[in-house]
Protein backbone atom coordinates (compact mmCIF):
# COMPACT_ATOMS: atom_id res chain seq x y z
CA UNK A 1 0.00 0.00 0.00
CA UNK A 2 1.18 3.28 -0.84
CA UNK A 3 1.72 6.29 1.72
CA UNK A 4 0.33 8.96 -0.20
CA UNK A 5 1.25 11.84 2.68
CA UNK A 6 5.22 10.39 1.95
CA UNK A 7 4.82 10.75 -2.09
CA UNK A 8 3.83 14.39 -1.26
CA UNK A 9 6.29 14.68 1.80
CA UNK A 10 3.48 16.46 4.17
CA UNK A 11 2.64 14.99 7.64
CA UNK A 12 -0.62 13.38 8.27
CA UNK A 13 -2.40 16.45 10.03
CA UNK A 14 -1.38 18.32 6.50
CA UNK A 15 -4.27 21.17 5.84
CA UNK A 16 -5.46 21.26 2.20
CA UNK A 17 -3.61 24.27 1.76
CA UNK A 18 -0.64 22.34 2.61
CA UNK A 19 -1.03 19.17 0.52
CA UNK A 20 -1.94 21.40 -2.39
CA UNK A 21 0.96 23.54 -2.18
CA UNK A 22 3.22 20.49 -1.88
CA UNK A 23 1.60 18.90 -4.81
CA UNK A 24 2.49 21.80 -7.40
CA UNK A 25 6.31 21.89 -6.14
CA UNK A 26 6.38 18.14 -6.87
CA UNK A 27 4.35 17.67 -9.73
CA UNK A 28 6.96 20.81 -11.51
CA UNK A 29 9.64 18.75 -9.87
CA UNK A 30 9.37 16.00 -11.78
CA UNK A 31 6.78 16.42 -14.82
CA UNK A 32 8.28 14.46 -17.40
CA UNK A 33 8.77 17.64 -19.48
CA UNK A 34 11.48 18.78 -17.53
CA UNK A 35 12.70 15.63 -16.84
CA UNK A 36 12.84 13.76 -20.27
CA UNK A 37 13.64 9.69 -21.02
CA UNK A 38 13.33 9.70 -17.28
CA UNK A 39 11.02 6.23 -16.28
CA UNK A 40 11.78 7.22 -12.70
CA UNK A 41 10.46 10.45 -12.72
CA UNK A 42 7.47 9.32 -15.08
CA UNK A 43 6.44 7.00 -12.43
CA UNK A 44 7.24 9.92 -9.73
CA UNK A 45 5.19 12.26 -11.29
CA UNK A 46 1.67 9.54 -11.89
CA UNK A 47 2.42 8.81 -8.30
CA UNK A 48 1.92 12.21 -7.20
CA UNK A 49 -1.22 12.94 -8.99
CA UNK A 50 -2.63 9.78 -7.72
CA UNK A 51 -1.82 11.06 -4.09
CA UNK A 52 -3.33 14.04 -5.05
CA UNK A 53 -6.48 13.03 -6.33
CA UNK A 54 -6.92 10.86 -2.82
CA UNK A 55 -5.79 13.35 -0.47
CA UNK A 56 -7.57 16.54 -2.09
CA UNK A 57 -11.01 14.54 -1.40
CA UNK A 58 -12.08 14.63 2.10
CA UNK A 59 -14.21 11.81 1.50
CA UNK A 60 -11.36 9.87 -0.21
CA UNK A 61 -8.79 11.05 2.53
CA UNK A 62 -10.99 10.05 5.35
CA UNK A 63 -12.02 6.10 3.64
CA UNK A 64 -7.88 6.34 2.89
CA UNK A 65 -6.44 6.94 6.78
CA UNK A 66 -8.38 4.26 7.68
CA UNK A 67 -7.03 2.03 5.70
CA UNK A 68 -3.70 3.42 6.10
CA UNK A 69 -4.37 3.04 10.26
CA UNK A 70 -5.23 -0.27 9.77
CA UNK A 71 -2.70 -1.14 7.71
CA UNK A 72 -0.20 0.18 10.40
CA UNK A 73 -1.99 -1.88 12.85
CA UNK A 74 -1.87 -4.89 10.83
CA UNK A 75 1.72 -4.47 10.04
CA UNK A 76 1.19 -4.36 6.89
CA UNK A 77 2.99 -0.77 6.37
CA UNK A 78 5.90 1.32 8.68
CA UNK A 79 4.70 3.51 10.55
CA UNK A 80 6.17 7.12 9.59
CA UNK A 81 6.35 10.35 12.04
CA UNK A 82 5.56 13.66 10.88
CA UNK A 83 8.09 15.20 11.87
CA UNK A 84 10.40 13.50 9.39
CA UNK A 85 8.29 14.02 6.40
CA UNK A 86 9.72 16.26 3.48
CA UNK A 87 9.61 19.94 3.34
CA UNK A 88 7.18 20.19 5.78
CA UNK A 89 9.61 19.45 8.63
CA UNK A 90 8.86 20.71 12.15
CA UNK A 91 11.66 22.66 13.40
CA UNK A 92 14.21 21.24 16.16
CA UNK A 93 14.83 22.81 19.24
CA UNK A 94 18.36 23.10 20.20
CA UNK A 95 17.44 21.19 23.25
CA UNK A 96 16.27 18.39 20.81
CA UNK A 97 19.19 18.73 18.68
CA UNK A 98 21.39 18.48 21.48
CA UNK A 99 19.26 15.57 23.00
CA UNK A 100 20.85 11.48 23.52
CA UNK A 101 19.58 8.75 20.97
CA UNK A 102 18.72 6.61 24.09
CA UNK A 103 16.29 9.50 24.70
CA UNK A 104 15.02 9.44 21.27
CA UNK A 105 14.50 6.33 20.57
CA UNK A 106 12.71 5.99 24.35
CA UNK A 107 10.13 8.61 23.07
CA UNK A 108 9.68 6.70 19.79
CA UNK A 109 9.23 3.24 21.07
CA UNK A 110 6.91 4.83 23.37
CA UNK A 111 4.96 6.68 20.92
CA UNK A 112 5.01 3.48 18.83
CA UNK A 113 3.48 1.60 21.83
CA UNK A 114 0.60 4.09 21.85
CA UNK A 115 -0.03 3.94 18.85
CA UNK A 116 -0.14 0.31 18.38
CA UNK A 117 -1.98 -0.04 21.53
CA UNK A 118 -4.70 2.53 20.60
CA UNK A 119 -7.60 0.76 20.82
CA UNK A 120 -9.89 4.11 21.01
CA UNK A 121 -7.97 5.39 17.66
CA UNK A 122 -9.03 2.45 16.32
CA UNK A 123 -12.67 2.28 17.41
CA UNK A 124 -12.59 6.33 15.79
CA UNK A 125 -11.25 5.24 12.06
CA UNK A 126 -14.18 2.53 12.30
CA UNK A 127 -16.54 5.50 13.08
CA UNK A 128 -15.15 7.16 10.37
CA UNK A 129 -15.56 4.27 8.12
CA UNK A 130 -19.13 3.96 9.38
CA UNK A 131 -20.44 7.59 8.42
CA UNK A 132 -18.05 7.09 5.23
CA UNK A 133 -20.48 4.56 4.49
CA UNK A 134 -23.61 6.26 5.70
CA UNK A 135 -22.85 9.57 3.09
CA UNK A 136 -22.43 6.90 0.25
CA UNK A 137 -25.54 5.38 0.63
CA UNK A 138 -27.12 8.84 1.15
CA UNK A 139 -26.19 9.86 -1.72
CA UNK A 140 -26.99 6.58 -4.02
CA UNK A 141 -30.48 6.95 -2.62
CA UNK A 142 -30.82 10.55 -3.04
CA UNK A 143 -29.62 9.52 -6.97
CA UNK A 144 -31.81 7.22 -7.54
CA UNK A 145 -35.18 9.53 -6.10
CA UNK A 146 -33.85 11.96 -8.53
CA UNK A 147 -33.71 9.56 -11.27
CA UNK A 148 -37.36 7.79 -10.40
CA UNK A 149 -38.44 11.62 -10.26
CA UNK A 150 -37.39 11.87 -13.71
CA UNK A 151 -38.65 9.13 -14.93
CA UNK A 152 -42.05 9.63 -13.73
CA UNK A 153 -41.68 13.13 -14.63
CA UNK A 154 -40.79 11.87 -18.65
CA UNK A 155 -43.55 9.21 -18.61
CA UNK A 156 -46.40 12.09 -17.17
CA UNK A 157 -45.33 13.91 -20.10
CA UNK A 158 -45.11 11.54 -22.45
CA UNK A 159 -48.82 10.09 -21.38
CA UNK A 160 -50.03 13.55 -21.51
CA UNK A 161 -49.06 14.16 -25.04
CA UNK A 162 -50.58 10.76 -25.76
CA UNK A 163 -53.74 11.64 -24.05
CA UNK A 164 -53.44 14.98 -26.13
CA UNK A 165 -52.74 13.51 -29.47
CA UNK A 166 -55.89 10.84 -29.27
CA UNK A 167 -57.65 13.81 -28.28
CA UNK A 168 -56.98 15.72 -31.30
CA UNK A 169 -57.64 12.69 -33.96
CA UNK A 170 -60.68 12.40 -31.94
CA UNK A 171 -61.76 15.96 -32.61
CA UNK A 172 -60.70 15.66 -35.80
CA UNK A 173 -62.35 12.65 -37.05
CA UNK A 174 -65.60 14.36 -35.15
CA UNK A 175 -65.12 17.45 -37.39
CA UNK A 176 -64.83 15.40 -40.61
CA UNK A 177 -67.68 13.72 -39.70
CA UNK A 178 -69.95 16.81 -38.93
CA UNK A 179 -68.55 18.32 -41.96
CA UNK A 180 -69.30 14.80 -44.12
CA UNK A 181 -73.21 15.27 -42.57
CA UNK A 182 -73.65 18.98 -43.21
CA UNK A 183 -72.58 18.39 -46.87
CA UNK A 184 -75.29 15.57 -46.83
CA UNK A 185 -77.84 17.33 -45.57
CA UNK A 186 -77.47 19.92 -48.22
CA UNK A 187 -77.01 17.75 -50.98
CA UNK A 188 -80.75 15.99 -49.81
CA UNK A 189 -82.36 19.64 -49.04
CA UNK A 190 -81.26 20.82 -52.71
CA UNK A 191 -82.42 17.42 -54.00
CA UNK A 192 -86.05 17.96 -52.09
CA UNK A 193 -86.01 21.72 -53.14
CA UNK A 194 -85.25 20.58 -57.05
CA UNK A 195 -88.14 17.85 -56.77
CA UNK A 196 -90.41 20.09 -55.45
CA UNK A 197 -89.91 22.97 -58.22
CA UNK A 198 -90.32 19.90 -60.57
CA UNK A 199 -93.51 18.70 -59.39
CA UNK A 200 -94.42 22.39 -59.15
CA UNK A 201 -93.67 22.80 -62.77
CA UNK A 202 -95.50 19.63 -63.79
CA UNK A 203 -98.87 21.15 -61.95
CA UNK A 204 -99.01 23.99 -63.43
CA UNK A 205 -98.82 21.96 -67.10
CA UNK A 206 -101.57 19.76 -65.71
CA UNK A 207 -103.49 22.75 -64.84
CA UNK A 208 -102.95 24.88 -67.97
CA UNK A 209 -104.00 21.81 -69.62
CA UNK A 210 -107.31 21.38 -67.95
CA UNK A 211 -108.53 25.12 -68.17
CA UNK A 212 -108.00 25.73 -72.11
CA UNK A 213 -111.09 23.47 -73.10
CA UNK A 214 -113.36 24.85 -70.53
CA UNK A 215 -112.32 28.39 -71.60
CA UNK A 216 -113.13 27.44 -75.48
CA UNK A 217 -116.69 26.26 -73.76
CA UNK A 218 -117.50 29.51 -72.17
CA UNK A 219 -116.40 31.37 -75.33
CA UNK A 220 -119.11 29.12 -77.40
CA UNK A 221 -121.95 29.77 -74.77
CA UNK A 222 -121.73 33.27 -74.33
CA UNK A 223 -121.30 33.59 -78.43
CA UNK A 224 -124.71 31.41 -78.69
CA UNK A 225 -126.03 33.57 -76.39
CA UNK A 226 -124.99 37.12 -77.67
CA UNK A 227 -122.57 37.83 -75.64
CA UNK A 228 -119.51 38.43 -76.37
CA UNK A 229 -116.41 36.47 -75.51
CA UNK A 230 -113.95 39.17 -74.82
Amino acid sequence: MKNYYAILEVPESASAEMIKSAYRNLAKKWHPDLNPNNAEAEQMFMDIKEAYSVLSNAIKRNFYDYQLRKAILDKKVEPTSSTRVGSFRKTETSTKKTASSQEKTEKNDKKEKLFHNAEAYKNRLDELMRKHNELIEKQKKAAEEAKKKEAEKEESFYEKFKQNRENAILEQKIRQQQQQEAKAKQEEQKQQEQKQEEQKQQEQKQEANITRPQKNRIKAILSILGFRSD
